[in-house]
């Protein structure tokens, strides 16, 4: 029998178990208790669903592969996601769908089919649970949220219900194109990635209840690119009253101020972008039948035609993936949003590690101060002076170290410390954290506190080397951990469950995290001595402002 939509008998089951959130501002009330049994088959959107026992904790049950969209394929490509198809029967949810299209990277089933959510939750809850929502990272090109770092176990076992998700990426999220732009009522493109997003928010927002979940309670938290997806869902009216805190985590917004349909702040725009692929496609104009050849070309021939001219989010050239300005999905620059106090004004956590640039520049070939000149005055030509006397650069070592705090700077903290400001500015409560810690892992030993190390502390995934473990898009969860680790874990994920669950991360048995203002500069220190520090990378976070300044012509 042909799979059919979900029907309004099925979606009236489904949010049966979400009639409670009428009160309190859509919270539900306490003493609502929730039993989830493994052998038992719970109702979603769709249709009926059979989780399992997480292995990692028996008195977590995980849910895996759950749709919340229709599959994105055929004529739904480069479309807003649509609702749910449903099934008869009872979908088996022990194991983790496909992943979204991507190059590489993990050994397991990838497809355009791929909009799939997982839930971890108690088994037995007498009050609802906060819930934190993971939007992973991996530049919008690569990554899952079934990913093994990612693992919601340790959080839903210290009091959430934590999902994640995955979400178009790459050329099938953020392609935009003037074919697709007419065709769409709001003349917008590409941001098709940050639509799934919204689209798995509703879903928690109508099944959360189901496992346990507060669907008044939803905190957003991601990181790099899913830092970036934080802010940017921040911005998006689409996302108004689904959600209640965020975490953004080493913030990546590279890109995400491209114009849809004209060039800026160095950008070529979006549209113009979508027709480079076209053409690798071999398909040329703006017409009904181009855009229904585009669709009808095979994923691997989309993906290479991507891949022709693949681009470098640090030169600004050739294909770069990310959200563009569309006027509707991100209404205006972003950037000049966030200054104006535009964005939903939720309670913030964000911050970045000890050294962001580190796992970037491995590949770039800086031995030395006049390297470093070069490669500064061809890339930032508009400010390089004042970076030439702020980054020292006198011998091969500090030549390396500069290249890792420039791009440190101007990638990471500029943006992570915008947001805390911005977010202050607008009345929410905000809190900023600076994770030094050196992981006891490889990577830890020749890179530091780098990028992404902090994964693995919140979600409590750190996996002794004798336990083995998977090794996803090249970061690895094993290292040679000792008490020391786990116990900074253990903080981390209270500060995180803490927030999600009251909106502040303060409680007792863990130090005191002071909140951000912009006149005091304090932030936390997430170290094996956890203390607080003031002023984190605010004179690098300055460059950044003034180079984005002079990209639009002057300041704002």
């Amino acid at each position: 029998m042909p799979m059919i939509r979900s029907t309004s008998i099925v979606r009236a089951v489904a949010r049966a178990a979400v009639l409670l959130v009428v009160v309190s501002g859509g919270a539900v009330p306490a003493g609502a208790q929730t039993v989830l049994d493994p052998d038992a088959p719970v109702l979603v959107t769709g249709g009926a669903v059979r989780g399992a026992v997480s292995a990692g904790n028996a008195e977590v049950v995980a849910f895996k592969g759950i749709p919340y969209a229709a599959p994105p394929v055929g004529d739904l490509r480069w479309r807003p996601p649509e609702p749910v198809v449903g099934w008869e029967g009872v979908r088996d949810a022990s194991e983790s769908g496909a992943i979204c299209v991507q190059n590489g990277g993990q050994n397991v089933t990838q497809g355009e089919d791929c909009l799939f959510l997982n839930v971890w939750a108690p088994r037995e809850t007498s009050d609802p649970r906060p819930v934190l929502f993971w939007i992973h990272g991996g530049g919008y090109t690569g990554g899952s949220g079934s990913t093994a770092i990612y693992d919601g176990t340790r959080l839903a076992a210290d009091g959430a219900v934590v999902v994640t998700i995955n979400y178009r990426l790459n050329v099938f999220g953020f392609l935009a194109h003037p074919a697709l732009s007419a065709e769409s009522p709001h003349g917008a493109s590409g941001n098709y990635g940050l639509l799934d997003m919204v689209a798995a928010l509703e879903w928690v927002r109508d099944n959360i209840a189901t496992f346990g979940g507060d669907p008044g309670r939803v905190t957003i938290f991601g990181e790099s690119a899913g830092g970036g997806a934080v802010m940017s869902v921040m911005l998006m009216p689409q996302a108004e009253g689904l959600f209640h805190g965020a975490i953004a985590q080493s913030n990546w917004i590279n890109g995400w101020d491209r114009p849809l349909a004209d060039a800026a702040r160095g950008w070529e725009s979006a549209e113009a972008q979508g027709l480079r692929v076209a053409a690798a496609l071999g398909i040329a104009g703006n017409t009904d039948e181009a855009l229904a050849a585009m669709r009808a070309a095979s994923a691997a021939d989309v993906l290479a035609a991507s891949n022709a001219d693949a681009g470098s989010p640090f030169l600004r050239t050739g294909n770069v993936w990310a959200p563009n300005v569309d006027g509707w999905v991100i209404p205006d620059d972003p950037l000049a949003m966030y200054r104006a106090g535009r964005q939903h004004a939720v309670p913030l956590i964000t911050g970045l590690n000890g050294n962001e640039g580190s796992l970037m520049t491995r590949n770039m070939d800086i031995p030395d101060g006049a390297a470093f000149e070069d490669y500064v005055r061809s890339v930032y030509p508009e400010l390089a002076d004042e970076m030439l006397a702020h980054y020292d650069a006198s011998s091969p070592d500090a030549a390396q170290a500069a290249i890792d705090k420039v791009i440190h700077d101007l990638y990471f903290a500029g943006p992570v410390r915008a947001h805390a400001e911005s977010q202050a500015a607008a009345g929410a409560p905000t809190w900023l954290y600076h994770f030094t810690h050196v992981p006891p892992t490889p990577w830890g030993a020749d890179l530091g506190s780098h990028h992404a190390a902090e994964l693995v502390y919140v979600f409590g995934t750190l996996t002794r080397r004798e336990e083995g473990g998977e090794r996803p898009l090249g970061l690895t969860p094993v290292g040679d951990y000792t008490d020391t680790d786990t116990d900074l874990s253990a903080a981390m994920r209270g500060y995180w469950v803490q927030f999600a669950a009251t909106g502040n991360p303060n409680r007792g048995g863990l130090p005191p995290w002071p909140v951000f203002e912009p006149e005091t500069d304090r932030h936390l220190e997430l170290s094996p001595v956890i203390s607080p520090g003031t002023g984190v990378d605010a004179e690098g976070a300055a460059l950044w402002e003034a180079l984005e300044d002079n990209r639009r012509g002057g300041g704002e």
